[in-house]
C-alpha cells in the first residue's frame, strides 16, 4: 500500500517531469539562434574585357568552399532576423587569355580567399497567402578578401611568361528579398537580390601598385531545402553569386600605365550543411 507522503511525491515529481517538458519543447521552438556548418564546391568565372568590350581572358574551374553561420532565419514568427556567416574558399582554375603584348597565354590561376557577411532585416507572417508562409526584408554588409596568383607560363610563340599576384580587398552591400514555404518532410527558402561594392583594392605585386576598380551592380539568388525538424538537421543550399568591376582608373609606374580592365566575376555553387 502506498503511503499518502509517498503518492503526494509521486505526483510532485510526475508534474515537475511534465512541466520540464514543456519547457524543454518551448526553449526548442523559442530558440533565438541556430549555428550550422557547411562544405562545398562552386563552378568560378573570371572574365575581363577591353574598351569596347571584347573578352581578353577567361579563368573558369572549381573551388572548394567551407563555411559556418549564426542565425534565427528558421523563426515561424514575425519579427526581426539577422545571419552572420563566415566562409573560406580555395582552388586552382584556368587561365585562357593573352599576355600584354596580346599573344595567346594559358595557364592556371590558383585562389583562396575569405569572406565575412552579417545581414539583418524584417519577417512578415503570411498564412493567408497559402503555400509562401513569411517574406523577408533583408540588408548585408560583408567583406571580401582574395588573392589571385597567375603562374609562370608559356605563350603561343613560345616565349616565357611571368604570372604575378593580385590581392583583392572587397567591402560591399546588398539588398533583397526571401521567401519560405513548407513541404511534407521539408521546409524552402529563396533568397534574390542585388548586390554592389562600396571599395576595392587591387594590390598588383609585380608592380607594387594599388588599383581600385570602379563599383557596378550586380546579382545573387539563392534555393536552400532543409529537413523539417526542430534543431538539428541537415540542408542543401544552391546558389549564385556576382561582382561587376569597371575599368580602373590608369596609374603610372615606371615609364608606362598600368590599369584593371573591366572585370566580371560569376559563381554557381552547392554546399551540403547541418544545423547544430
Amino acid at each position: 500500500m502506498i503511503s499518502i507522503p509517498t503518492l503526494a511525491g509521486v505526483i510532485a515529481l510526475s508534474g515537475w517531469a511534465q512541466s520540464a517538458m514543456s519547457a524543454d519543447e518551448q526553449l526548442v521552438h523559442q530558440r533565438k539562434f541556430d549555428t550550422a556548418v557547411n562544405i562545398g564546391i562552386e563552378n568560378f568565372k573570371w572574365q575581363e574585357y577591353d574598351g569596347g568590350g571584347q573578352r581578353l581572358l577567361t579563368e573558369q574551374g572549381p573551388r572548394l568552399i567551407l563555411g559556418a553561420s549564426l542565425f534565427n532565419r528558421d523563426k515561424s514568427a514575425s519579427g526581426l532576423l539577422y545571419d552572420v556567416s563566415v566562409r573560406g574558399y580555395i582552388g586552382k582554375v584556368d587561365y585562357d587569355g593573352q599576355d600584354s603584348l596580346g599573344v595567346y597565354t594559358s595557364t592556371d590561376t590558383s585562389y583562396r580567399g575569405l569572406n565575412g557577411e552579417l545581414t539583418g532585416g524584417y519577417r512578415w507572417e503570411t498564412p493567408e497567402y497559402g503555400a509562401i508562409t513569411s517574406l523577408d526584408f533583408l540588408l548585408s554588409l560583408g567583406a571580401d578578401v582574395w588573392r589571385r596568383d597567375i603562374n609562370d607560363s608559356t605563350n603561343a610563340l613560345g616565349f616565357p611568361i611571368s604570372g604575378f599576384v593580385e590581392d583583392y580587398t572587397v567591402y560591399y552591400g546588398k539588398i533583397g528579398v526571401g521567401a519560405s514555404w513548407p513541404h511534407q518532410v521539408s521546409n524552402s527558402y529563396f533568397q534574390i537580390g542585388a548586390k554592389k561594392p562600396i571599395s576595392v583594392d587591387e594590390d598588383v605585386d609585380v608592380f607594387n601598385v594599388t588599383l581600385s576598380p570602379s563599383k557596378r551592380w550586380s546579382a545573387f539568388a539563392s534555393y536552400t531545402l532543409k529537413l523539417k525538424r526542430e534543431g538539428r538537421a541537415p540542408f542543401v543550399k544552391f546558389y549564385y553569386d556576382s561582382y561587376r568591376f569597371g575599368r580602373s582608373p590608369s596609374k603610372v609606374v615606371g615609364t608606362g600605365v598600368v590599369w584593371q580592365p573591366e572585370s566580371d566575376l560569376d559563381v554557381y555553387g552547392v554546399v551540403f550543411g547541418y544545423i547544430l
